[in-house]
């Protein structure tokens, strides 16, 4: 075993979440794409292989904790990015339906490029905004989990409420807790699930809200 993939297995292990032998064999394919890819086109600020792994792929892998018993849902990634949080939560479960929504045309087809590589199914790219997305009939009610770690959250929580099903709850990958009088748009947060990065890289908190009147 590598350095790099003991390193992924020790610190999945540290923040709670399993994942198995295959699955550190295709973060590490991803992670290569990605470091390739980075050298051209500007993925990610983060240069170093292991501060990706951690910073990047563990703070990913962590989300598990707010999906939950949902794991199987549809799952709508807003500003991917680079696949963050989205691709490193489908590659250890598979059976999420998932939506990457990442408007920059660089971005969408490094995203399309590690689907392929990896063969994932289930796995779509939408080269949108969300506020874009919110206002499509094709879109409305069709999410049971909305995902989202690289945007301010004045620039999702409005648009979310018209994307959920039935029950469907918004998930906001933070540093810190929202700040009290925020207007959550009908929202309200239902759970809070702190937790530390391995090797001093921070403290991180998952907030998870949902509708105050289910729709």
């Amino acid at each position: 075993m590598n350095d790099l993939a003991k390193l992924l297995l020790d610190s999945a292990r540290e923040v709670g979440v399993s994942v198995t032998n295959r699955n550190v064999s295709e973060l590490l394919i991803y992670l290569r794409e990605l470091i390739s890819w980075n050298k051209k086109t500007n993925l990610t600020a983060i240069r170093q292989d292991r501060e990706i792994v951690v910073k990047h792929f563990i703070d990913s892998i962590a989300c598990s904790k707010a999906l939950g018993q949902s794991k199987s849902s549809s799952l709508l990634d807003v500003g991917a990015g680079a696949g963050f949080p989205g691709l490193p939560l489908k590659i250890i479960h598979p059976e999420l339906n998932l939506t990457l929504l990442e408007p920059n045309n660089k971005k969408t087809a490094f995203l399309r490029h590690v689907i392929g590589t990896l063969n994932l199914s289930h796995a779509v790219v939408v080269p949108k905004r969300i506020e874009d997305c919110s206002r499509e009939l094709q879109y409305q009610g069709r999410f049971t989990d909305i995902i989202t770690r690289a945007l301010d959250v004045d620039q999702v929580i409005p648009f979310v409420r018209p994307l959920l099903a039935h029950s469907g709850r918004l998930i906001l990958c933070r540093a810190k807790p929202l700040d009290s009088g925020l207007n959550l748009f009908g929202l309200q947060i239902k759970n809070e699930i702190a937790y530390e990065l391995p090797y001093g890289y921070g403290k991180r908190v998952l907030l998870i809200l949902e509708p105050a009147h289910p729709t």
